[in-house]
C-alpha cells in the first residue's frame, strides 16, 4: 500500500460510523459509569483500545494506525535541553492549536513551573500533541516529552508518525531541537547547583555579592587563576586554531579556611553570565558527575566548581572504591570530550587524591593555599573590622600576637566573638582576650553521649 496513504493499516472501531450518533444518543440517557463500562466493553471486543484518555489510545485516535505500526524518532534530552525542548514545544503547541494528551496513562499532560531566580517559566514536562498534516510538518504526526524517573537522561523527546512518514517526523524533531537551542537557552549564563540525585536536576542559584578585594591572597596565586581562565577567553581563538583545546583543570589545594572555596565563587562570580556556572558539591559529584559535564555541552562555555574533591577521589592504593573516580576520568581526560569547561576542584588533602585524577590534562595547574602570614593577617583583620580598624582596634598588634597556621576563617570568628562579646565596644584588649581564650578554635566534641 503506498506510503503515503492516511490510513495503510486498519483499525477496527468498536462501531460503525453509521451507528455512532444514535448510540451516542442511547447512551446519553445513561448514568457515566455505564456509558463508561459499555465504551471499555466495546474496545476490549473491538480488540484494542483507541481511548484518546490512555497514551497509546491517543496516539492511534489521531494517527489512524494501532501504535506498534508507527515508528519514533526519538532523542535523550539531559535537564536543561528538556526544560528548553518544553518551551519550545509549547510555542508550537500554541501556534497551530495542537490537540494535547497523555504519555502516560491516567496522567494529564503536565506542565511544571520552573524558578529561574528573577523570572519564572512554565513548560511543558509530559506532554502529548497531536500536530495534523500542514501544520508542524507536511504529515500528521505526534510530539511526545517525556519524564524518566530511573534512567540517567531525565527525558526524552519522541515524535511519532506513519512509517512513510518518518523524514517529517525527523525534521520536527530537528526544528524543535534547533529552537530548544537558539531561543530558550533559561539556564545558559546562569549559577546552577547540581542535585545528588539520578537523574539529574540544575536548579538556579545566587554566589550573592563579593569580588576579589574581599580575598587577601598571595598576588601569585591571582596570576595562576588569569592564565587559566584566558584559556577559555582571550587565549580561546588561539588554542581552537592551535588544536590545544580549552578545556583546563584547577586543583586548588589547602587546610580549611584558607579561601578555597571563597576563591572559586570570587572566579565563577567574575564569569557568570557570559559563562553558565556548575558548583557540584561532593555528594552530588560521588553520583552525577558524568551528567554534570553531558550538561554542558548545551550550556555554552562552563565552569564547573567541584568542591572536597578528596572526598570522592581517593587513591585506589589506600583501598578507595566506587564510580566517582571513573567518571571523573571519563569527563576530563577519557571517552568523553567537552570543550569550553574551566573546572575548578579544591581538596583539603591533595595526597589523598588518586594519581591519576592529578597528572597533566586533568589538573593543569594545582594552586596551593597557605595560611594568611602576620602582614596578610593584618590586612584581613582590616577588612572584618571595618571602621573599628586602625582606631578601635590596632591590627597590627592583634596579628602580632596570633598563633602560628592561623586561617582567615579563624581571623573571621575571633571578630564574630569578639562583637559577640563586647559589642560595638570594640577594642586591641577586647580582641586579644578572645584570641587568648582560644575559645574561637574548635573544641574537641566530648560527653556521655558524644
Amino acid at each position: 500500500m503506498p506510503d503515503d496513504d492516511p490510513t495503510p493499516v486498519p483499525v477496527h472501531d468498536p462501531v460503525p460510523d453509521a451507528l455512532a450518533p444514535a448510540l451516542a444518543r442511547r447512551l446519553a440517557t445513561e448514568p457515566a459509569d455505564v456509558r463508561r463500562a459499555l465504551t471499555v466493553l466495546g474496545e476490549v471486543l473491538a480488540g484494542g483500545d483507541r481511548s484518546p484518555t490512555t497514551a497509546n489510545g491517543f496516539v492511534e485516535t489521531h494517527l489512524r494506525v494501532p501504535h506498534t505500526a508507527l515508528v519514533s524518532e526519538r532523542v535523550d534530552l539531559t535537564n536543561t535541553r528538556a526544560v528548553s525542548v518544553g518551551a519550545a514545544l509549547a510555542d508550537l503547541v500554541e501556534l497551530h492549536g495542537a490537540v494535547l494528551g497523555p504519555v502516560e496513562d491516567d496522567e494529564p499532560p503536565t506542565w511544571q513551573r520552573i524558578d529561574l531566580l528573577d523570572e519564572h517559566v512554565s513548560v511543558p514536562t509530559s506532554a502529548a500533541a497531536f500536530f495534523p498534516a500542514g501544520t508542524a510538518t507536511d504529515a500528521d504526526v505526534v510530539v511526545q516529552l517525556a519524564e524518566h524517573e530511573y534512567e540517567p537522561q531525565p527525558a526524552s523527546l519522541r515524535v511519532l508518525s506513519r512509517p512513510g512518514d518518518h523524514a517529517a517526523a525527523r525534521t520536527v524533531a530537528d526544528a524543535l531541537l534547533a529552537t530548544a537551542r537558539r531561543d530558550k537557552g533559561f539556564y545558559r549564563g546562569r549559577v546552577l547547583h547540581a542535585d545528588a540525585h539520578l537523574p539529574l536536576k540544575l536548579k538556579p542559584t545566587a554566589l550573592g555579592p563579593g569580588g576579589r578585594g574581599d580575598l587577601v591572597l598571595p598576588a601569585p596565586v591571582w596570576t595562576e587563576i588569569d592564565a587559566n581562565v584566558a584559556a577559555l577567553t582571550s587565549r580561546a581563538d588561539l588554542l581552537r586554531s592551535m588544536g590545544l583545546g580549552t578545556n583546563r583543570g584547577v586543583l586548588l589545594a589547602g587546610p580549611p579556611g584558607v579561601g578555597k572555596s571563597a576563591l572559586s565563587r570570587v572566579v565563577a562570580r567574575e564569569l557568570a553570565g557570559e559563562f553558565t556556572v556548575i558548583i557540584v558539591d561532593a555528594a552530588a559529584a560521588s553520583s552525577v558527575l558524568r551528567q554534570v559535564y553531558r550538561e554542558t555541552t548545551d550550556l555554552g562555555p562552563c565552569v564547573v566548581v567541584l568542591e572536597d574533591v578528596d572526598l570522592y577521589l581517593g587513591d585506589r592504593k589506600a583501598g578507595a572504591r566506587g564510580t566517582a573516580l571513573a567518571d571523573f576520568l571519563a569527563v576530563l581526560d577519557g571517552t568523553e570530550e567537552y570543550r569550553d569547561v574551566l573546572t575548578l576542584a579544591s581538596t583539603n588533602d591533595p595526597s589523598a587524591l588518586d594519581a591519576a585524577a592529578t597528572r597533566s590534562a586533568r589538573f593543569d595547574a594545582v594552586v596551593h593555599l597557605t595560611a594568611p602570614d602576620r602582614e596578610a593577617c593584618e590586612a584581613i583583620l582590616q577588612r572584618l573590622l571595618g571602621p573599628f580598624a586602625g582606631g578601635a582596634v590596632d591590627c597590627a598588634a592583634v596579628a602580632a600576637h596570633l598563633p602560628p597556621g592561623v586561617t582567615g576563617a579563624d581571623l573571621r570568628e575571633i571578630v564574630r566573638r569578639t562583637v559577640l562579646g563586647h559589642g560595638d565596644e570594640l577594642s586591641t584588649d577586647a580582641v586579644l582576650q578572645v584570641v587568648r581564650e582560644g575559645r574561637w578554635q574548635p573544641a574537641p566534641l566530648t560527653g556521655n553521649y558524644l
